[in-house]
Formats: structure tokens, C-alpha cells, sequence
């Protein structure tokens, strides 16, 4: 571990440069939702994105640089996904009543999430490489990005599928919710860990601890039943 960290800071220190564009980035992101009053369509990687793209096409820097000087932020997804399991552990005592609807809902969410997919490329005659790259696009990035590169997506499509994904989800919720009249916390975080991943998530504990609880787990078991089920499925869709 402490190998680790060193190695990652003296990348910073060759390259801290791109570290600060990011931190800036999702800084004036960040200010910009909040005086919004955190509206969906103003999330911060709608506005950190192209707002970082941008100033890396105006300044010339190559992904690759780019990449390798955020390489604490990457090494940081680990830790950050391990820590989402705190709250979680405080709402164990109500997950056994829930077991039943619970393992209907994450089944039928997952699968949902695939057929989509399967929906999407039949409808506009898009290639099964599209198929292979999208079919994992509501699992959160890191476990998805293994899925797609063991059966042979495109990894550079997926990343913008997920994300697509991910703010669609944050997006939509709000109003499915309110016309559906789900008010339940529990379950409005299961659905957005479900559907929108990682943003889904982050999005739940703005609601409330209990409510990002849920989308956690129903973004980590999505994603290892999608790990698990698609590799193994894909042969049925693939013509």
C-alpha cells in the first residue's frame, strides 16, 4: 500500500498539471449545480466534461497525459467504492423482510438494462460490436469496463454510454418518482443504484444516507450479476 501511494505521488508531482485541470474542472462543476439548487440537467460531469475536453483540445493534451496525471484519482475509486459499504451496513437489519422484492427488483433491473441494449441496436441496424460495448452501459464504470473488454467491446463506447446513462437516470428519476408516487427511500435508491450506476448513486445520498445505502447495493449486486450472467449470455444475443 504505501508502495502505492508513493508511486502515485510522484506521478503528481511529474504531472500535476492535469490533476489541477481536473480539480478545477469539477470545482466550477460543482459551484455551478449547487447555485442551481443541484438541478439534474446541471449535474457536474455535464458541465466538467466538455467544460475539460475543451481546455484540453485548446491546450493540445494528449488523453494519454491526461490519464497518467490523474492517476491518484483512479487508484481512489477503489477505496471511495469500498467506503459506500458503511452506510450500507447500517441498514442491514431491514434487507431480510425485503428479500424477496428486492432479488425481483435487482433481477428484472439488470436484465431490463440489457435488453435495452439488444432493443437499441436491433431498432437502428448497429453492428454486434455496439451490442458487445453497450450491453454492460448500467453497470458502474470499473466493473463494467471488465466485462466489455473480456467479450470484445469497445471500451472508449461504453464510457460514453455509461455516462449517457448514468445522467439519463439521475434526470428521469425525479419524475418517474413523482408520477408514480414511489416516496419510499429505500426504493427510489435502489432504482437509481440499479439503473444509473455510480451517478445514480451519488445522486441517492444528496436524498439521504438511507436512500444512498440501497443504490449502493443495488448498484454492487447489479453489477456482479451482470458480470457474472452477461459473459455467459451473450452467445444469444449475438447473431
Amino acid at each position: 500500500m504505501r508502495e502505492i501511494i508513493l508511486q502515485q505521488w510522484q506521478l503528481i508531482s511529474a504531472t500535476s498539471w492535469p490533476l489541477l485541470l481536473t480539480l478545477a474542472g469539477f470545482w466550477i462543476a460543482w459551484w455551478t449545480y449547487n447555485r442551481s439548487g443541484r438541478a439534474s440537467l446541471l449535474h457536474p460531469l455535464m458541465i466538467a466534461t466538455p467544460l475539460i475536453y475543451f481546455t484540453m483540445h485548446s491546450i493540445d493534451l494528449d488523453f494519454a497525459t491526461y490519464y497518467a496525471g490523474n492517476g491518484i484519482l483512479n487508484w481512489l475509486l477503489g477505496p471511495a467504492t469500498v467506503a459506500l459499504a458503511i452506510p450500507l451496513s447500517q441498514q442491514l437489519r431491514q434487507l431480510p423482510a425485503m428479500f424477496k422484492p428486492l432479488t425481483v427488483a435487482l433481477l428484472l433491473g439488470g436484465l431490463f438494462a440489457t435488453l435495452s441494449a439488444l432493443l437499441l441496436v436491433k431498432l437502428f441496424g448497429l453492428s454486434d460490436v455496439v451490442l458487445l460495448s453497450l450491453a454492460a452501459k448500467s453497470v458502474t464504470s470499473p466493473i463494467a469496463l471488465s466485462i466489455v473488454e473480456k467479450i470484445g467491446g469497445l471500451t472508449s463506447l461504453l464510457a460514453v454510454a455509461t455516462m449517457i446513462t448514468g445522467l439519463a437516470g439521475i434526470v428521469m428519476a425525479k419524475t418517474i418518482f413523482r408520477l408514480t408516487q414511489l416516496e419510499d427511500e429505500r426504493w427510489q435508491g435502489l432504482i437509481l443504484g440499479v439503473t444509473a450506476h455510480a451517478i445514480g448513486t451519488a445522486k441517492a445520498f444528496e436524498s439521504s444516507p438511507r436512500c444512498g445505502a440501497f443504490a449502493t447495493l443495488g448498484m454492487g449486486i447489479n453489477g456482479i450479476l451482470t458480470a457474472i450472467m452477461l459473459p455467459a449470455s451473450m452467445g444469444l444475443f449475438i447473431s
